[in-house]
């Protein structure tokens, strides 16, 4: 079943790549819908105390983390406002209003139900944002509030609940309950979190820094602070936040170094809070279908599932005008003015649901005093709805609100700049051509990479050039420059280097097969033969061919550049129709070329020759930045992906020595 939905999740992520208008939550939703058709899933029930623990501890831990405390620190009054006032304002005005309305659900329940639908999930509309950025300090909030109110609707929730069940309500105790799970919840969490960091360093100190060690303690972190802040009845939530906002303080001290360490903790948090975050909204696509039918089979009129679909509806505008009237008169911008009312309607609409409300909306118990609680199934339901919509809405509405932009497009267009700037320095080489070009070949490989080559015009172009190249033999050979032999050889290597090039699998493994099978028959050697088929075919054929020229007393050199030049010269007046296949094509021939005319490469300065093509990069975003046509976020992306390049040369620096 979580081999599955982890499909799911990958498969949802594959199609927002290419459908970027539909922001990801909906495609995961749908995958969940889908996977609720299957008999596996059947009578599929969310254990919430599991979902919690496991899915929403360490995604807040992440997101703690990775705040800025000291924006935090500037920003307490603004994100208190949010995450506690208009919590607590939305449950009761909204709440109570919906039991003056709607007389069958007792008041307690209407605040519980305004508790489970008041954390907001800035990251369920981060997809939105790519295309339609918001001001910083906006996204600031979104953020830090989506951190904090998560708590403060637990708390309300537990509070609400609990009066519901127990069957009275008194406001001094509901109020030393608040404070005692959620600032009692924040110093455990906080003197926590401080412990475990201190751990950590220690660990640093003594040089037990490896990441096996500290990542996995990393990882245990939020399970263990959120089970002991549960056990002595504190918000298990809120102390996860603190110890991961302590958490944060550990990249302050250690900086630069156990440099390894933190690139690697970064990027196992980043494949697991993307995971969680998409299992989230899978499972909501789940439940959807069995909460449907709940409300479907409900005999009592009042919940029927026309009547609950129009409370959900109702509560979702009532809970986004209160935000909206909250956000103008009491949330002040970086400037501390009133927002205009275009700004506090994106900040309205971007108070999406998500993972907390799922996860409470799942905590309605299923008995309540041995029997079963009619009303969970509508009040999921409801919840579901009003999810749905927060996550309908802001795609509608922020990008009539926001300028469009596509920031992506912007970043490509530098990195390609980059890119050629390398190239550009490596053409001056003139020692080491060479080692020069196998660089410059990996380069212009990222160039292909980023474009996306078309594979039917890039098969297309290849026959092209095999035609192209052929003529140019053949006429070679009716001038009598080359023996009938010279041609015939030729040709049989011009085809099977075309038909290697496509790279599909089954051409591949035939043609390994082919040249094992040959070796090891004519060098009566196993071992050699076993060598062979290990080794790309590509890279056996101009050896091979150059030998078999060389048996016979003639030279493939001046024929191979022949065919080179005529290839090369075709190519040329197919860039501005077809420039990335033709970029692909070149390539390959140009690597054919270099391995025909050259000895092997010297691995020395092949290394020298990437890090000036690195330096050359760095050079050029320097020297934009400097020069202002770039800003510091661009330039920040720009050297990270030079430095994840520089990595992986480095790591794999034996893939890219020929």
């Amino acid at each position: 079943m979580i081999t599955i939905i982890l499909a799911a999740v990958v498969g949802a992520n594959i199609l927002t790549r290419h459908i970027s208008s539909i922001p990801t939550p909906f495609f995961l939703i749908g995958m969940g819908i889908i996977l609720s058709f299957l008999p596996i899933y059947h009578g599929f029930n969310l254990d919430p105390s599991v979902f919690t623990l496991a899915i929403i501890a360490p995604l807040l831990f992440n997101e703690a983390q990775n705040s800025s405390r000291l924006w935090i620190g500037r920003s307490i009054s603004t994100i208190l406002s949010l995450a506690v006032g208009l919590v607590v304002v939305t449950v009761l005005i909204v709440g109570a209003g919906l039991h003056f309305l709607y007389p069958a659900i007792p008041i307690s329940l209407a605040f519980a139900l305004m508790a489970i639908v008041t954390p907001t999930d800035a990251a369920a509309v981060n997809s939105i944002f790519e295309t339609n950025p918001i001001a910083e300090d906006q996204a600031g909030t979104l953020q830090n509030e989506s951190l904090f109110n998560d708590a403060a609707g637990i708390v309300l929730f537990d509070v609400a609940l609990t009066a519901y069940i127990s069957g009275s309500f008194k406001i001094d105790t509901a109020i030393g309950l608040f404070l005692w799970e959620f600032f009692g919840g924040l110093i455990f969490g906080g003197l926590l979190g401080v412990i475990i960091v201190s751990i950590r360093l220690f660990l640093v100190r003594h040089n037990d820094d490896t990441p096996v060690i500290l990542v996995t303690i990393q990882i245990l972190t939020p399970f263990l602070v959120y089970l002991l802040a549960e056990k002595i009845a504190l918000s298990g939530i809120l102390a996860v936040v603190a110890a991961g906002l302590a958490q944060g303080a550990e990249r302050d001290r250690l900086r630069l170094t156990s440099s390894r360490m933190q690139i690697v903790t970064s990027n196992v948090w980043e494949i697991l809070s993307g995971l969680l975050s998409g299992i989230v909204f899978v499972l909501l696509g789940l439940s959807l279908i069995n909460v449907v039918q709940a409300v479907h089979k409900s005999i009592n009129p009042d919940f029927s599932l026309f009547k609950m679909t129009i409370t959900g509806i109702s509560l979702y505008f009532a809970q986004l005008l209160v935000r909206l009237l909250w956000s103008h008169y009491l949330v002040r911008n970086s400037h501390h003015n009133e927002r205009s009312w275009k700004d506090s309607l994106v900040m309205a609409l971007s108070g999406a649901h998500g993972t907390i409300t799922l996860s409470l909306a799942f905590s309605l118990p299923v008995f309540i005093g041995g029997t079963a609680f009619e009303m969970r199934g509508s009040l999921i339901y409801m919840a579901a709805i009003i999810i749905l919509l927060s996550l309908i809405m802001p795609t509608l509405f922020v990008p009539l609100l926001l300028p469009s932009t596509d920031p992506r497009k912007h970043r490509f267009q530098w990195v390609r700049r980059m890119i050629q700037a390398a190239i550009t320095d490596l053409l001056r080489e003139e020692e080491h051509k060479p080692e020069a070009q196998i660089v410059i070949d990996s380069l212009e490989q990222q160039l292909i990479l980023d474009a996306i080559p078309k594979r039917r015009i890039q098969r297309r172009l290849m026959n092209e050039t095999l035609e192209v190249e052929t003529k140019a033999i053949d006429e070679l050979h009716n001038q009598g420059k080359i023996t009938d032999e010279e041609h015939d050889y030729y040709i049989e290597f011009i085809q099977i280097n075309n038909f290697s090039a496509d790279g599909q699998l089954w051409r591949n493994i035939w043609l390994r097969l082919r040249f094992s099978f040959h070796i090891g028959r004519t060098s009566r050697d196993f071992g050699r033969a076993q060598d062979t088929f290990l080794t790309t075919p590509v890279e056996l054929e101009e050896a091979y061919w150059r030998d078999q020229f060389q048996k016979h007393g003639e030279d493939i050199l001046p024929v191979e550049q022949v065919g080179f030049n005529a290839v090369m010269n075709f190519l040329r007046t197919n860039d501005s129709t077809h420039g990335v296949e033709s970029n692909f094509v070149k390539r390959f021939y140009r690597t054919r070329h270099r391995r025909m005319n050259s000895k092997d490469a010297d691995p020395e300065i092949v290394y020298q020759m990437f890090m000036r093509a690195f330096h050359s990069e760095y050079e050029l975003i320097q020297n934009s930045l400097i020069e202002g046509k770039i800003d510091s976020p661009l330039a920040e992306r720009l050297q990270q992906r030079i430095s994840f390049d520089e990595i992986n040369y480095i790591q794999n620096i034996e893939v890219f020595r020929y």
